[in-house]
């Protein structure tokens, strides 16, 4: 602690003692022995006088300790299991398609499966093999590098907390007692021994916290405009773009940040238009400016540029056609190599057999089904679907007053020249579903779930047809191919991929469009179509454009058609808007009891536990759960850590104690130390734990692994002020007490993260509670 910093405090006490006692009769008398005492360091109220941090030799020597057993301990039988274990049929799958260059669709970002794939490449994995959960590994795929590649960012957590703790300040003791726990936490450990985001979404997380504390001590400093300020809040940025580019839930911890910088902010607002001319903290306008514009460049534009940058490469990578077609625009499917577009004649007429595309932020196929609408007018579902099947193909056909058809095999003698009759811009169609026969219909009953428009559906063939099934084509826009070839279409036809058009309902004057909302059980989790009414005609909700065209009573063109390309920034808002619209479809069945996935509560309490594998009794087993003695010890710290806070801010405000708030306000000191040491973690820990109690989605017991980390920080603050006073060798001991039960639980049931060989019966007296399923 600097000399100054003892100085407010010493200051402010003193105040306090003599205007209770009555000791000094006036100002004179009061001043006289601050200024004589001014240069006293006193220690603050109820804190642990801080240690020398360790010397730079004591530092390398340590990180190289804690990064060597976290090493070993996340290196050691990484390559027991041979095979496809748990979500490593998904994520190695993932990075098989980029090595592959094969289209997807997933709901979480790039960057971590970027790595995944990194890691295949560098193992010479060639990304033929398909990833299917229980296969065992062929030889030509590295399995046992592309864990270890993984087991990397796990290794390094230890030595970023250990960093982290002396940066908080916190005690030698103290730093050792959370990098062990670090250590020797089960729920990263096993974890990291898997193809797996879970590694790396920690270490950015770890790594982004460690920036904010940084961020923390140069505020302190008021170095945040310097370069090295500059260097570490674009560090700070680096992190976050990272963390949210392995998984949404990154913005957990960005959160925080996001927080500290608006109270950071906050304070400079008030040293800038509060304080008085003279006054030390006083700031102005021009650096007040300056700040926002560092948390601008730094915290907003590097992280989005990150994020961005992972979609570039994701788009870059994926040049052939793939799994994930169905769910992108028919523009970016004509860039694709190998892509199963029905390019079938240039131009649509009646009779065509077509898929139709939306435009809205749910970019998916026009599709029915067989089932119909539980509410409403119980007729054939409408919906939106991502994957190609039969049931996306419709039948362009007539009005009603053409007085002809175009779709019914015609009679022998009958004239069939309207069967090359071209659709054009202001006809009217009937859209005739291909596998029921019926007719795309729409009628004076609302939407299911969008109340303020009309319920689309299939119902009655063509001899039972009304106006109600009729549609007016409406073209919005002509896309022009890079081909020179392709120039002189005509703009009044319908062009497959290329025309942009609305379907407007002849009888009601709405029109056919998108909701981006999802269907219930029932709609088997596919999109919302109505009929709504809007007010501009660039509303893309409710354009389409046919994807696939077939009709052999025209002629095709002499050459492949050339699409236009597509705009990365409308693949790139369609893309992650559909990875929001999966992951708020990631709903618990609740007809459907799942083995794997557990409740908030369970995690902190360690109540259940998960199986990452088969039980059988030839297969190596793993159990993921936490070390009971760092989870439990760290959930119950976070009990106290809120009713201490709670006490000791009722204390406070009555001005019976000074810890841990201060009495200088934000800048002083003690408060500083509370904030860094106890209030950081504690919100880190609660932002990435509370949101999992509030959201609608399936949970898992390993979405606890960022907070878990936290909630050991704060383990060690509540440790820390506890022992504070009591005698060195008897704090010596506790924490010597403290290393051991910690490394001696792990040991104990080190076989859950290491692997079970043999039959479960074996390992049964690691069952600790009734509730694990070993």
């Amino acid at each position: 602690m600097s000399t100054g910093a003892s100085t407010y405090s010493s200051h402010d006490g003193l105040k306090h003692r003599t205007s209770k006692i009555g000791a000094f009769k006036d100002e004179h008398d009061l001043q006289d022995i601050i200024t004589k005492t001014s240069s006293l360091q006193l220690d603050e109220q109820n804190e642990t006088p801080q240690s020398k941090n360790p010397s730079r030799t004591v530092n390398i020597l340590s990180t190289i300790f804690l990064t060597v057993l976290s090493g070993y301990l996340r290196f050691h039988k990484i390559g027991a299991s041979s095979k496809v274990l748990w979500d490593e049929a998904h994520f190695g799958k993932f990075g098989s398609h980029y090595i592959k260059g094969e289209y997807y669709f997933d709901v979480h970002p790039p960057l971590g499966k970027l790595l995944v794939a990194l890691s295949g490449w560098l193992a010479g994995y060639n990304g033929d093999f398909g990833f299917d959960s229980g296969t065992k590994y062929p030889d030509d795929c590295n399995y046992v590098f592309m864990r270890s590649f993984n087991a990397a960012f796990g290794v390094l957590c230890a030595p970023v907390a250990y960093h982290t703790a002396i940066l908080c300040g916190f005690e030698p003791l103290t730093v050792w007692l959370i990098s062990l726990s670090v250590v020797f936490e089960m729920f990263s450990l096993t974890l990291s021994k898997f193809i797996l985001l879970d590694s790396m979404l920690l270490l950015f997380t770890v790594t982004t916290f460690y920036c904010l504390v940084k961020f923390q001590q140069l505020r302190a400093q008021n170095k945040l405009l310097s370069l090295e300020g500059w260097v570490w809040l674009s560090v700070t940025g680096v992190s976050i773009g990272c963390v949210c580019s392995v998984k949404w839930v990154g913005l957990f911890i960005t959160a925080l940040v996001g927080l500290f910088t608006i109270y950071d902010l906050y304070l400079k607002h008030c040293q800038t238009f509060t304080l008085e001319s003279g006054d030390a903290n006083k700031i102005s306008v021009k650096t007040y400016i300056s700040h926002w514009i560092s948390r601008i460049c730094t915290l907003i534009i590097i992280p989005f540029l990150i994020y961005l940058l992972c979609f570039k490469i994701h788009f870059k990578l994926l040049k052939r056609s793939g799994t994930g077609d169905g769910g992108v625009s028919s523009l970016l499917q004509g860039q694709f190599e190998d892509n199963t577009l029905q390019n079938g004649p240039r131009s649509v007429a009646f009779g065509s057999l077509v898929t139709l595309r939306s435009h809205g932020l749910s970019p998916n196929l026009l599709h029915s089904h067989e089932s119909g609408y539980p509410e409403g007018s119980g007729q054939q579902q409408v919906t939106i679907y991502g994957y190609k099947d039969n049931n996306n193909e419709f039948l362009i056909e007539f009005g009603l007053d053409a007085g002809k058809l175009a779709t019914v095999l015609p009679e022998e003698g009958e004239d069939t020249s309207h069967w090359k009759q071209l659709v054009h811009d202001g006809d009217t169609v009937r859209l005739i579903h291909k596998e029921t026969d019926n007719l795309l219909h729409s009628h004076r009953i609302t939407s299911y779930i969008t109340k303020s428009t009309f319920e689309v559906s299939c119902y009655s063939s063509l001899e039972n047809s009304n106006y109600a099934d009729e549609w007016v084509i409406e073209i919005q826009e002509q896309l022009t191919s890079p081909d020179p070839f392709f120039h002189n279409e005509s703009l009044q036809e319908i062009h497959p991929i290329s025309t942009n058009f609305r379907l407007k309902h002849k009888e009601l004057g709405c029109y056919l469009g998108t909701t981006g909302y999802v269907l219930p059980k029932w709609g088997f989790g596919q999109g919302e179509v109505v009929c709504k009414y809007t007010l501009v005609a660039n509303d893309k909700t409710t354009w389409w454009n046919v994807e696939d065209h077939i009709n052999n009573q025209l002629s095709p063109p002499s050459k492949g058609y050339v699409s236009p390309p597509a705009k990365f920034w409308k693949e790139f808002i369609i893309l992650n808007y559909a990875m929001m619209s999966s992951n708020n479809a990631l709903v618990p069945d609740k007809d459907k009891f799942d083995t794997l996935s557990s409740e908030w509560w369970q995690w902190p309490t360690l109540i259940v536990g998960l199986r990452m594998g088969t039980w059988s009794v030839a297969e190596v087993k793993y159990f993921l759960i936490g070390n009971p003695a760092v989870t439990w010890t760290s959930t119950f710290s976070i009990a106290c850590f809120v009713v201490i806070t709670f006490v000791s801010a009722i204390l406070w405000q009555r001005q019976v104690v000074t810890y841990p708030f201060g009495n200088e306000g934000p800048f002083d000191p003690v408060w500083n130390k509370y904030l860094v040491k106890g209030l950081l973690p504690f919100f880190a820990w609660f932002l990435n734990y509370i949101p999992y109690i509030v959201m609608g989605r399936v949970t898992y017991i390993h979405h606890y692994v960022p907070a878990q980390y936290f909630a050991i920080f704060v383990s060690g603050y509540i440790l820390e002020i506890s022992v504070g006073k009591l005698p060195r060798p008897i704090q010596w001991i506790i924490y010597l007490a403290c290393y051991i039960v910690i490394t001696g639980t792990f040991y104990y049931y080190r076989d859950l993260c290491f692997g079970m060989v043999g039959s479960s019966k074996l390992f049964a007296y690691l069952k600790l509670l009734k509730t694990w399923m070993i």
